[in-house]
């Protein structure tokens, strides 16, 4: 594949390492901002006469030829000398095997350069006969970075300093989270796996035939921090503190583990890429999960509880539920004992609903974003709640977490929690037909009015009747009797969206046609006049349906409507990268520009929006799986220019290493049709192509490689299918 911008990063250990090799520089992925600390990683040849490298240390020369692979676990990056027919390849790899937190969270990096020559001519270069002699080297340097020989161990140890942000205790964040930096002196150990230290870098000789291969290069980066991570007003150690002291022993389980290390990246690539989806949903699969692994944090409170969140990209809020809520279907399909870690905290940030509806509100909480930002998970420091949309996610993740796992215990322990969200997300709609009117903006704040804080959304309406139809199941199943008005509100809600907001031929943006009692939330002024746009065609009809569709749930909308809705929405808004939020095309830019938060664009799109509706979408037989070309494109594009990992925004906007994209990881079911039910412990499958293979991943066995497959054929122009273990 072209050469672009990647990251690879422990588990929520807070050490990785990032390249982009469009700008030859490399980056120590560590506490503080993305991408990293600058670094130079020099990585090539030295055959006497010439030094050949990989653009990643500054000027140097490079290879003529170069490549690049991806996978879930690894980054590699290849390059080819066709005069002389050298070829390196110098691959990056984490201890990563999903469901196993201590193996996944080991705070090493490996390294390896692996040397050899090519059998024959490389194109039209001759290759003559001749050994060709030299010497493979890999190393770094970099400022504020020093290099030394420990000399009892032999390996390196490298001091530097790194930074990790603290907000400023304020309340107004309109403008920007101010933030202060706290400097962390590190001091970190590099096995030396293969290789001989040479005062810069590890080097061997290599005297090489054509076809033969030379040493391979071999390098672990280990760390140990102390407390960083602020808890609620205390700074908690890493989770895999628990299991290691020091360093030292981070280094010792380095060298002793490497074969196991390799050997797992072979099972758990194989697993993930065994399908036939094409090559760029395996791109994207590895992409947007090591977005996200460079996104997470794992630590451990003084009360034995985990407290496991994921930074919101390049805006670093924690566990944001409105992104957490697009993951939802890689929790549910790949890691759901994460999600059910996020469930637990979330509880801890509810806010009194009086806020929103004064009396009304009485009694009742709701959620508003986040749970802290940059180095502190202390508290919501976005600057305008999301009061709906937030409180219907918590729900749907709950809720579906459960009917995935058959495991209650979250729902049990916070029933009372989410009863208060029902009860906000009811007393919402003040007018009684079921559709919420107040507490409407949401997570869409760089799109038209009507789209971000319009009132009666059909949106956040089918979320709402989404949310409360599975917290009233909560709370039967955790003996609540009462549910009459939580009932009573669905089958209002329900004829309404399809009787008000229903258009002919898609669901309209939002039943109200005016701004007439909607607050800018930016501004926090009141608006008035028409709401263009009301009627648009848009993606996000189907957004509170994705999760629900893996664990079976119906909310009794026309199947046929959502199908015909989402097919016009994607024809109608479809760009060159993706579809954009709605077909209306916002030409009045009222909205204030806040940098590093949000800004305004005409026609803009968001790629993880896109995935949630093609899942939707292959649940009801409508295939849109072939938009990963669009998206990957802008992917590629991006990151072959600059280090963005995932770039969620296209066509304006500036949301980069961001998480979201792992929402991708739904495909797999969705294209399967699979529909899991572990409380019912129902299970079908309805697979969307007729030549389909593709692994159900939440019956994976990750440490012994092997998972089910959905294998699918067409006989008599009917989609057969059978699973094989």
């Amino acid at each position: 594949m072209q050469l672009m911008g990647d990251a690879l990063t422990v588990l929520g250990s807070r050490l990785g390492l990032a390249w982009d090799p469009a700008n030859h520089q490399a980056f120590l992925v560590r506490h503080g901002n993305h991408p990293g600390l600058p670094l130079q990683l020099h990585a090539g040849i030295d055959l006497g006469d010439r030094i050949i490298t990989l653009p990643l240390a500054g000027e140097e020369q490079s290879f003529e030829f170069m490549d690049q692979e991806i996978t879930a676990t690894t980054m590699s990056l290849c390059g080819i000398d066709p005069t002389t027919g050298i070829h390196v390849k110098l691959t990056a790899r984490i201890p990563f095997r999903p469901r196993d937190n201590f193996f996944s969270t080991v705070p090493v990096v490996y390294l390896e350069l692996e040397v050899k020559r090519l059998p024959s001519s490389f194109r039209w270069t001759a290759q003559y006969d001749e050994i060709v002699k030299g010497k493979v080297f890999l190393g770094f340097s970099g400022k504020g970075f020093d290099f030394q020989v420990h000399p009892a161990s032999g390996h390196l140890e490298t001091t530097y300093n790194s930074v990790i942000l603290r907000p400023y205790e304020e309340d107004d964040h309109r403008q920007a989270i101010r933030s202060n930096e706290e400097i962390i002196a590190c001091k970190d150990h590099i096995a030396i796996l293969s290789g001989e230290w040479d005062g810069a870098c590890i080097t061997a000789p290599f005297s090489l035939r054509k076809g033969r291969k030379g040493t391979t290069l071999a390098l672990a980066w280990c760390v140990w921090d102390q407390p960083l991570l602020n808890v609620l007003g205390k700074r908690c150690p890493f989770k895999y503190t628990a299991r290691f002291e020091n360093v030292e022993q981070v280094v010792s389980w380095s060298i002793q583990h490497a074969d196991d290390v390799r050997e797992n990246s072979i099972k758990v690539d194989r697993i993930i890429s065994n399908h036939t989806l094409g090559d760029t949903t395996s791109k994207l699969l590895a992409q947007t999960l090591h977005a996200w692994l460079m996104n997470t944090w794992w630590v451990v409170r003084d009360n034995g509880q985990d407290w496991f969140t994921v930074w919101e990209g390049n805006c670093y809020f924690h566990s944001t539920v409105d992104v957490e809520y697009t993951q939802g279907p890689f929790y549910l399909a790949f890691w759901p004992e994460l999600l059910e870690l996020e469930l637990n905290e979330w509880p801890l940030f509810g806010k009194d609903g009086q806020r929103v509806l004064g009396a009304r509100g009485e009694g009742t909480l709701f959620l508003s974003h986040d749970m802290g930002v940059f180095g502190d998970s202390t508290k919501q420091y976005y600057h305008h709640e999301m009061e709906v949309e937030e409180s219907t996610n918590y729900i749907l993740l709950a809720y579906t977490h459960w009917r995935r796992t058959g495991r209650d215990a979250t729902i049990v322990q916070h029933a009372g929690f989410i009863r208060q969200l029902m009860d906000f997300i009811v007393r919402c709609d003040t007018t009684g037909n079921g559709i919420p009117d107040k507490g409407c903006a949401n997570t869409v704040d760089d799109a038209s009015p009507a789209i971000q804080y319009g009132s009666e959304q059909v949106y956040l309406g089918v979320k709402s009747l989404a949310a409360i139809q599975a917290g009233t199941q909560i709370l039967r199943h955790v003996g609540v009797l009462e549910l009459q008005a939580y009932d009573h509100f669905t089958q209002t809600a329900l004829a309404t969206i399809e009787e008000f907001g229903w258009l002919d031929d898609h669901y309209a943006v939002t039943l109200s046609r005016t701004m007439d009692g909607t607050v800018d939330p930016w501004t926090g002024e009141p608006q008035t006049g028409e709401l263009l746009g009301w009627d648009a065609y848009h993606i996000y009809t189907p957004n509170g349906l994705s999760l629900l569709d893996m664990v079976g749930h119906q909310t009794g909308l026309r199947d046929g409507r959502l199908y015909r809705d989402m097919a016009l929405a994607s024809e109608k808004t479809l760009g060159r990268y993706g579809c954009r939020h709605t077909s209306y095309i916002d030409m009045q830019d009222k909205s204030i520009f806040v940098p590093g938060l949000a800004s305004h664009s005409r026609k803009v799109g968001w790629i993880s929006m896109n995935m949630l509706r093609d899942i939707a979408a292959a649940y009801r037989g409508l295939d849109l799986l072939h938009l990963t070309e669009n998206y990957w494109s802008w992917q590629s594009t991006t990151n072959s220019q600059q280090l963005a990992m995932f770039f969620e925004t296209f066509y304006g906007n500036s949301l980069s290493f961001y998480p979201r994209g792992v929402a991708v990881f739904g495909y797999l079911d969705a294209a399967a049709g699979f529909v899991y039910d572990a409380v019912r412990g129902t299970k079908s499958f309805a697979p969307i192509r007729g030549s389909l293979q593709v692994p159900i991943l939440l019956f994976a066995d990750w440490e012994k490689g092997t998972v089910p497959m959905v294998i699918s054929s067409l006989e008599d122009r009917t989609i057969a299918y059978c699973v094989e273990s």
